[in-house]
């Protein structure tokens, strides 16, 4: 795991996260097909799902940017940051109660295992695509919590912990307002295009903010 220490600067600082290709367990993907009883799974399934877990390590290259932006207002619908950005969702007011600044990001687990999964539907291996597909939703939660373990680090010395994640698309955040998560990070090189329907590619890719708030 590897980023720079940008996040010390108090207003726009923009920063950069690389995490670490980890071991996708086998266990969790089979129950996220609906195996529960890890002893009625066929062993066909099985070395599906293995072979799945085994090409996203190799094929995943976590990465993230980042910026720290000072809130200006939180109110019961609407969080406006620094530069005029608006964002409406009613989770705002309680999640970043005490809050003063925000970090927006993105990141990407990169486009190989996009071109895979694509590779795998056209050749009709359904179940192999659908399998290596739930291998990178699980690597890329695993990914976000790399992310946060790096931002606490740097955020340690100044006293400041992160909230927990909010995400254009998610309960009542709406997803067209990713547009302006986007122009927050647009100075950045930025390893994810957002689409017209404001969908992001490589499709295994997550985008979001978290408070930071005063430990003491």
């Amino acid at each position: 795991m590897s980023g720079d220490g940008t996040l010390a600067a108090q207003d726009g600082a923009f920063g950069h996260f690389r995490g670490r290709a980890e071991e996708v367990p086998v266990e969790p993907l089979l129950r996220m097909q609906g195996y529960r009883d890890p002893a009625r799974v066929r062993p066909r399934v099985r070395d599906i799902a293995t072979k799945a877990a085994a090409s996203a390590r190799s094929l995943i290259a976590p990465e993230a940017c980042y910026r720290r932006v000072p809130i200006e207002s939180c109110g019961p619908e609407e969080l406006r940051l620094a530069g005029g950005v608006v964002f409406h969702s009613a989770r705002f007011a309680k999640v970043l109660d005490g809050c003063r600044e925000a970090v927006v990001f993105v990141l990407t687990l990169g486009p190989a295992l996009d071109a895979e999964t694509e590779r795998l539907t056209v050749e009709d291996a359904i179940v192999e695509a659908l399998f290596l597909e739930l291998a990178g939703w699980l690597a890329i939660e695993r990914a976000t919590k790399g992310l946060i373990l790096h931002l606490t680090s740097l955020l340690r010395d100044q006293r400041l912990g992160v909230t927990r994640r909010l995400g254009p698309g998610y309960v009542d955040w709406p997803l067209d307002e990713q547009a302006g998560l986007f122009a927050l990070l647009e100075a950045a090189p930025l390893p994810v295009r957002l689409m017209e329907s404001c969908a992001m590619i490589p499709k295994m890719s997550r985008s979001g903010l978290y408070g930071l708030r005063p430990l003491d």
